[in-house]
């Protein structure tokens, strides 16, 4: 009977127990580590534990739960100190990466507007070395066409010049022949006939290239030989000799101006070729550095397609682990904000058991 008593004492002094306990942690019945620690102290007391030792366990408990706190500090701010350089170098990539691509761009852009200068430059440089060689050419059939005009004119002047010193030499040799006095022999009158055809032929040709007056002297050189040709007047064959003698320094000086200006035709044309030819090394020398340049900047702006494509995967990736680096440290933080209130909530129901106990210690 006694021991029935003590029994339904002890389960009275349980139940009051567990229920003082209960109301202490009224806020923290349902969380599990609140329901833990309600059993832990629940059956040390029932058992009849030392209240003391019961106090000491809840302390150790509270600074096991303070050291992880303090721990789950250090690591969640070593977490966030290396996150944050982690995003700093990301940032930093992203920021050099978008400087070289802007400057990829950049410099695409004005290679590609120099490209298209230097199209236009060798198109024109290509037209003027066209019409260079064009000129080139009409300078030399010029140049060829006067040597051979001067040639051909020259030996006319020459020519002439012959015929009237020989007709000067047979009218000389008929003055002094006393010719006006005697009758003209057969071969002296086939001279005069054949010089004054000579003179015909002569002056038909020089006048298809000059209109000088000299030619004036050629009709009555002509009329006298032919008057000669039945008898030789001593007035007219001193004329004709006059005449004959103007004829030849005409034609000297015909001759010698036809060779001047050649001269200064030859040189002008030798001039026009001389710039002509310069002006073609000039422009083939501007045309191959103007295509050179053209292959330099096609290999590079080829060159840039590909670094673009590589700095725009980049911006894209490190865009991409930004956000996940972003993703995780919030992610992180939540985690770290929840247990941190979770090991608050702990350490708030250890510091009511131990109020408790040392409530009951006082009684």
């Amino acid at each position: 009977m006694k021991s029935t008593l003590v029994v339904l004492l002890i389960v009275v002094a349980s139940a009051s127990t567990i229920a003082d306990i209960t109301q202490k942690l009224q806020n923290y019945s349902d969380h599990p580590f609140g329901s833990s620690m309600i059993n832990l102290v629940s059956v040390n007391m029932k058992t009849g534990g030392s209240l003391n030792e019961l106090k000491q366990l809840l302390q150790q408990i509270k600074d096991e739960l303070i050291a992880l706190t303090q721990l789950q500090d250090q690591e969640s701010a070593t977490f966030t100190r290396r996150s944050q350089v982690d995003l700093a170098k990301l940032q930093a990539t992203l920021e050099q990466a978008q400087q070289d691509l802007d400057n990829q761009r950049q410099e695409q852009t004005s290679l590609s507007n120099e490209l298209t200068t230097l199209q236009t430059r060798v198109k024109e440089d290509q037209a003027a070395l066209d019409r260079n060689s064009r000129g080139s050419n009409d300078a030399q059939a010029r140049l060829d066409s006067e040597n051979a005009d001067f040639t051909t004119k020259y030996q006319d002047y020459s020519d002439a010049i012959l015929a009237c010193k020989e007709a000067q030499r047979l009218l000389l040799n008929l003055r002094g022949e006393g010719a006006s006095l005697i009758q003209l022999t057969q071969d002296t009158k086939s001279n005069l006939i054949q010089t004054k055809e000579n003179f015909q032929k002569i002056k038909e040709i020089l006048e298809a290239h000059t209109k000088k007056s000299s030619l004036t002297l050629f009709q009555p050189i002509i009329e006298g030989l032919a008057e000669m040709t039945t008898k030789v007047n001593p007035e007219t064959l001193n004329n004709v000799l006059s005449l004959v003698a103007r004829l030849i320094t005409a034609l000297q000086e015909g001759q010698d101006q036809l060779e001047s200006n050649h001269k200064t035709q030859v040189d002008n044309l030798s001039r026009l070729g001389d710039d002509l030819r310069n002006e073609k090394q000039t422009l083939q020398v501007s045309l191959a550095t103007a295509n050179n340049r053209l292959k330099e900047i096609q290999s590079r702006l080829n060159e840039l397609d590909g670094l673009i494509n590589i700095s725009n995967a980049i911006v894209e990736v490190t865009q991409l682990n930004i956000q996940d680096a972003t993703r995780i440290n919030e992610l992180e933080d939540q985690e770290y904000s929840n247990q941190k209130v979770s090991r608050q909530t702990e350490i708030d129901i250890v510091d009511r058991l131990i109020e408790y106990i040392n409530q009951k210690l006082s009684e």
